[in-house]
């Protein structure tokens, strides 16, 4: 009990011994724990058509790059769907599923130290007109997953990071 009255008196003071403490409690939290909840859908295709619950086109549209909040994902018709509104769902044809995820990571590829690291778009097609070099650290935001089970991390503009390439994340929590 004292200890945790200590952390937040330095936390509120800002001393020194907070940002240590702070700093090796943070190692040890599940990196889901410190992420934004929510899940998100973006559109990916020109004009995304909606449907209702049992796959019926329903007379509304989404812009491209459009982000939704997604309550559930549900699969109609053997396809999955995204629900974005109370009788909404989006096509995940037109779309793609992330989570935010903030933090700064630095990269290095599992071919080398000194070899760059592969680009990905939202699709997970390795993008041939950018790499990243090797040991560089970049901000992230966003994470997808598909069903290979590997996180990709955004780090500009339809350009992902595999997990496996990340060799140290540092995340910023504010108290």
């Amino acid at each position: 009990m004292k200890k945790t009255m200590l952390l937040l008196v330095c936390a509120l003071l800002g001393t020194g011994s907070a940002v240590a403490t702070a700093a090796s409690s943070v190692t040890n939290v599940n990196a889901q724990s410190v992420t934004q909840k929510g899940n998100y859908a973006q559109v990916s295709s020109d004009e995304a058509q909606l449907y209702n619950q049992n796959g019926d086109k329903i007379n509304i549209a989404l812009d491209k790059d459009s982000t939704w909040q997604v309550a559930k994902t549900q699969s109609i018709n053997g396809s999955d769907y995204y629900q974005v509104s109370s009788d909404g769902y989006l096509s995940a044809k037109d779309s793609f599923a992330y989570k935010n995820r903030r933090m700064i990571i630095k990269v290095q590829s599992l071919d080398g130290a000194d070899k760059d690291v592969n680009v990905y778009d939202h699709n997970l097609v390795q993008r041939n007109d950018v790499q990243l070099a090797a040991n560089s650290k970049w901000a992230t935001d966003t994470e997808i997953n598909y069903s290979n089970g590997v996180p990709f991390l955004r780090v500009a503009p339809d350009q992902y990071v595999a997990m496996y390439d990340v060799v140290e994340q540092s995340f910023s929590a504010t108290i």
